[in-house]
């Protein structure tokens, strides 16, 4: 069988996917936040037998339109308030049709995709406060980010080449953490063979930011047990609830205590651009490293993340392996030097485009409008006595729990429990849990453009109708 197409054919076939795509955002204002799928269906997309004989283009797009986008994540959808997720502005969904039909690997090379990518990670600089002279590489997301900025770390605060010997016997190395920091915080220090007993759990304070005079007392206890501190890794917008870690001070204590500052801003450091948020960020430019996702706040499709180091050198030489058969067409060093990747996607195509779409005043303004519908959720919550404001972080996640006057405070945990499973199973808004203070508390994140108050009024009346659902049962 050819996989060849005709001009015409692949038309045709372009037509049909782009107005399937059409009627799908024309649907998000209207649809459900998220449609659940049935115990068949799902059974029925995952035993799908191995195909043994061709099928139709035509037929497979149109088994994704009836079988796949009908079941939604549902992160496109304004009253879509979990996790961090935000929708993809509609130039990106097209850049990635672009990119794909490139196909470039963005390794390195005398191509047009690579000096893409180093044109918006130098936008990301400029926004991020970062000096032109540092490194950066786009990555998978905020995960690869942390992973990539604290390799660099650990080569620099090895005591020999790590690189040649691995992690050998020496006096263990130390990172901090609050306890509020990602979890990818931990996978990265567990694959860079640091341990989990090595990673400094620190508390949080009333707006769970981390602790700094833990911090100072935690290093001084470990250097006192023979133990070498190396190095923090902050937050510039947690993911439980928003808060930004007293990143001027916790630089302070690194640069007097001779620690590697890393800082995940993976959902919030691009919280920069907010107006709401002049002076939180102070300290992010004397971070060594630094974790975001465009695909977060940026709007831009996943996968998109990236790492930004200062010392380019050190990124250089933390990951630089240069085969025979790589050393023609180096007009600039590879991206395969900065990085783990060696084939490498052309993810910079979709940031590039948003980017130039949006612009950063319409960034600022749409970032602005996120934390400006937070600050009207936590507004609604105050007006209403049937609600409680647990966490109002400075960027756009609201911590609150469905609480009448006449429900013992020992039944909320499963009141609020049993209260979101029936509004996610309905559908009609979408929102998860965490727990604070040991509390069962839903969360809303909103990095939605189109979340409006109405949005916002209908996810109370949702939680609400559902919490009644309980209480009645």
């Amino acid at each position: 069988m050819s996989l060849e197409l005709s001009p015409e054919a692949f038309r045709q076939l372009g037509y049909q996917v782009i107005d399937i795509l059409a009627e799908q955002l024309a649907s998000f204002e209207d649809g459900p936040a998220r449609r659940a799928l049935t115990d068949s269906q799902r059974q029925q997309l995952i035993e799908q037998p191995l195909p043994e004989t061709p099928q139709s283009p035509a037929d497979l797009i149109q088994r994704v339109a009836n079988d796949v986008l009908p079941y939604p994540m549902g992160n496109n959808s304004p009253r879509f308030f979990a996790w961090v997720n935000s929708p993809a502005a509609p130039i990106g969904i097209l850049a990635e049709a672009l990119a794909a039909g490139l196909n470039p690997s963005v390794a390195g090379g005398d191509h047009a995709a690579t000096y893409v990518e180093h044109a918006v990670l130098n936008w990301l600089k400029q926004i991020m406060h970062f000096p032109a002279d540092a490194s950066a590489i786009l990555v998978s997301g905020g995960s690869m980010a942390n992973l990539t900025g604290l390799a660099v770390m650990r080569y620099v605060k090895s005591t020999y080449n790590v690189r040649e010997a691995g992690m050998i016997a020496e006096a263990p190395m130390i990172i901090y953490a609050s306890e509020q920091g990602h979890s990818s915080l931990q996978k990265a220090i567990e694959m860079l063979g640091f341990g989990t007993s090595n990673l400094r759990k620190l508390p949080v304070d009333d707006q769970y930011r981390m602790d700094t005079t833990a911090l100072r007392q935690a290093i001084a206890a470990d250097r006192a047990a023979g133990l070498r501190p190396v190095a923090v890794a902050a937050s510039a917008g947690t993911v439980n609830t928003g808060a930004i870690d007293p990143l001027a001070e916790i630089a302070d204590i690194c640069a007097a205590e001779d620690l590697w500052f890393h800082i995940d801003g993976a959902y919030g450091g691009v919280g920069i651009l907010a107006e709401q948020t002049a002076g939180l960020y102070d300290g992010i430019e004397r971070a060594d490293s630094l974790a975001i996702d465009p695909h977060k706040w940026l709007y831009v499709p996943v996968e998109c993340g990236c790492a930004l180091v200062k010392d380019g050198q050190a990124m250089r030489d933390t990951f630089s392996l240069v085969p025979n058969y790589l050393r023609d067409d180096r007009v600039l060093p590879w991206f395969a030097e900065f990085g783990a990747q060696q084939t490498r996607g052309f993810k910079a195509l979709k940031l590039w485009m948003t980017m130039q779409q949006i612009g950063i005043q319409g960034y600022r303004d749409l970032i602005t409008h996120d934390v400006a519908m937070a600050r009207y959720l936590q507004h609604c919550l105050g007006q209403r006595d049937d609600f409680e404001l647990i966490a109002a972080g400075p960027l756009s996640i609201t911590c609150f729990r469905y609480r009448p006057a006449h429900v013992a405070a020992e039944k909320l945990d499963d009141l609020n429990r049993e209260l979101l499973q029936i509004a996610q199973q309905q559908g009609h808004v979408y929102l998860t849990s965490t727990t604070l203070q040991d509390q069962v508390v839903l969360r809303a994140c909103i990095v939605n453009f189109r979340t409006t108050e109405a949005d916002i009024d209908a996810l109370l009346d949702t939680l609400a109708g559902a919490g009644q659902q309980v209480l009645q049962s």
